[in-house]
């Protein structure tokens, strides 16, 4: 399909309480099989079921897809623990992109 040539997606899921751990699950299988897509900025301010199950999903699907150089991850009131975002935070020295930026004010 057309999709896959895709190069930018921007999501807003901001204050959608019921997008949970499985959610995100399917939408970052969804971005990992969109192989040209450089940019990605999601919002997930207060999806208060995504969890570190989440997180470290959203942190695989970024670490594997390598065509991914500008990403934005709003996970302000979300219950990704401070390790979980450490670990987002800490993708930036395992792999080059041009903006990783993890935007997380906890609770």
């Amino acid at each position: 399909s057309q999709l896959t040539q895709l190069i930018s997606f921007q999501i807003n899921f901001g204050g959608c309480e019921g997008v949970s751990d499985v959610g995100v699950s399917h939408l970052m299988n969804a971005i990992q099989s969109l192989q040209q897509l450089s940019r990605l900025h999601m919002n997930l301010y207060g999806c208060s079921k995504v969890t570190d199950v989440g997180g470290q999903k959203i942190g695989d699907v970024l670490q594997a897809c390598t065509s991914l150089i500008d990403v934005e991850v709003n996970i302000t009131r979300t219950r990704i623990s401070e390790g979980g975002v450490a670990s987002l935070e800490n993708l930036g020295n395992t792999r080059s992109f041009d903006q990783l930026n993890i935007i997380s004010n906890g609770w």
